[in-house]
């Protein structure tokens, strides 16, 4: 495959051939082969077509859509009882905890999550902590069951997989209040935060009519990688350009997990779930 002359002056050795990031970038691109990259391919049910609430009532998962049958589509709500379409939704990390950008405030809210039975399960939160760099935590009023599930974490040592470079991309997944998953190119360059543009490319991935740029509503939707069948939670939208990254907080949230836990007396004292990348060679 040829590289376009921007990708080919950059280096590439991050994304040669048995690398995560050339992993991440054929894979995904591997699940979008078969689709056009537009809106009926992207969105994960059917029935939000039809607008309104026969999303919670009438639910089913499309199988037109580019993802389905992926890992951990479940994790996310389809939406708020009172509120019109997927605003500031949260992602599961546990049966009963959940990750969210600070600045949305679903503990006021009803969610609906879609099992992959395509059975609707409503829950409440009971206590929301935040984090730090628009980081909570959410403990919900009842655990899910493993139909819906919960998503693994990108781990701490992922700098020793991913590149960290400046202008270094990473093929990505994005969420919007659509209900859409689309093309995400990653930097992981600063540190705490994840940067995307809609507006790039990662070589061997997804082409740029898979990408859609973040908007006012988006915040807190997830921000993913696809790796095998699985969906690994990255970050949320905090603002159009990127997010925290999840990884450099892995002790704060699994303190604050373990606080929620030991405050509403649950039997099992949850924490994240790192996903291991060592079946690929170190980089750094």
């Amino acid at each position: 495959m040829l590289l376009s002359t921007r990708a080919a002056t950059n280096d590439l050795d991050y994304m040669k051939p048995g690398t995560l990031a050339y992993y991440l970038a054929t894979n995904t691109a591997a699940r979008a082969k078969n689709f056009a990259g537009q809106y009926p391919d992207m969105v994960e049910f059917h029935s939000f077509l039809t607008i309104g609430l026969d999303r919670f009532f009438m639910p089913s998962w499309s199988h037109k859509f580019w993802l389905q049958g992926v890992e951990g589509l479940s994790a996310t709500p389809i939406g708020y009882s009172n509120i019109f379409n997927g605003q500031g939704l949260f992602t599961m990390v546990s049966p009963r905890h959940y990750l969210c950008a600070t600045h949305m405030h679903p503990e006021n809210l009803l969610a609906g999550f879609l099992d992959t039975h395509n059975k609707v399960h409503w829950r409440h939160t009971l206590e929301r902590v935040g984090v730090g760099s628009d980081t909570s935590v959410g403990l919900l009023d009842d655990e899910l069951p493993p139909s819906v599930g919960f998503l693994p974490v990108l781990p701490e040592n992922y700098t020793n997989y991913l590149p960290t470079s400046s202008g270094s991309l990473v093929q990505g997944i994005g969420m919007n209040q659509d209900m859409m998953l689309f093309g995400e190119p990653m930097t992981f360059s600063s540190g705490n935060f994840v940067n995307w543009n809609s507006h790039n490319s990662v070589p061997f991935g997804l082409t740029t009519n898979w990408n859609v740029t973040i908007r006012g509503g988006d915040s807190s939707n997830p921000a993913l990688l696809l790796i095998s069948n699985q969906l690994v939670l990255v970050s949320h939208n905090y603002f159009v350009g990127g997010g925290p990254n999840y990884a450099t907080q892995i002790r704060d949230i699994n303190r604050v997990m373990h606080q929620l836990s030991t405050n509403h007396f649950l039997h099992t004292d949850y924490q994240l779930t790192p996903y291991s990348l060592t079946n690929w060679p170190k980089i750094h």
